[in-house]
């Protein structure tokens, strides 16, 4: 695929990163409007020391993210229908990000770590668990959390399982702060290096 139209296309830097906090902003807008809208109350330290809770959240939500992310290089490397896919993701993804410098990558992984976490799980899942149960709240959460990033059933399959990871440790924890760290940082670690080194992941793309 070296060589390919996709590769040689560049996407200015700004106008990508616009693009991208512009969806983050519509997540964002959306968690809002319910949290305004419903009983919902977002349990951001798990404990009613908030030292602790942010003491307790950062290692757990470093460590998960790395673990996450070694799972994910594993299967985007694997020779398998899986791994091929998840590589022509990284193929097409990398003429948007190659140009990002790491503080726009690391803006962007912020937001969606905030804004995607606050949708799904401070919101929509708290609120489903209320009207049905745990398991119905996490799942849904969890699908529509992949919907948002849908690219093909694989990588669906793919977030939906992250998704029902992150629900499950904000159900276990009531500490939003760790899944929003767990979710940025796993964002950190992929967009760069996808952005940076795609080589990495078994991907030819041009410099």
């Amino acid at each position: 695929m070296k060589g390919s139209i996709v590769e040689k296309i560049d996407i200015n830097p700004v106008k990508a990163l616009g693009m991208a906090l512009a969806i983050q902003g519509v997540a964002l807008a959306l968690s809002l409007v319910g949290l305004q809208m419903s009983a919902v109350d977002v349990s951001w330290w798990g404990a009613k020391n908030e030292s602790l809770g942010i003491a307790v959240a950062v290692l757990p939500g470093l460590l998960g993210a790395i673990v996450t992310y070694v799972a994910a290089w594993w299967l985007t490397r694997s020779d398998t229908l899986a791994g091929a896919t998840l590589r022509e993701h990284c193929r097409a993804l990398h003429p948007f990000f190659r140009h990002f410098s790491w503080g726009q990558i690391g803006i962007l992984a912020l937001a969606a770590g905030v804004c995607e976490e606050l949708l799904f799980r401070g919101f929509l899942q708290p609120w489903l668990i209320a009207v049905s149960s745990p398991v119905v709240g996490i799942l849904v959460a969890a699908v529509a959390f992949g919907l948002m990033h849908f690219a093909s059933w694989i990588y669906f399959a793919v977030t939906c399982v992250v998704g029902i990871v992150f629900g499950g440790i904000y159900w276990l924890t009531d500490n939003l702060l760790l899944v929003v760290i767990w979710h940025g940082i796993y964002d950190l670690i992929a967009i760069g290096v996808v952005a940076k080194y795609p080589h990495w992941l078994g991907v030819t793309a041009e410099s």
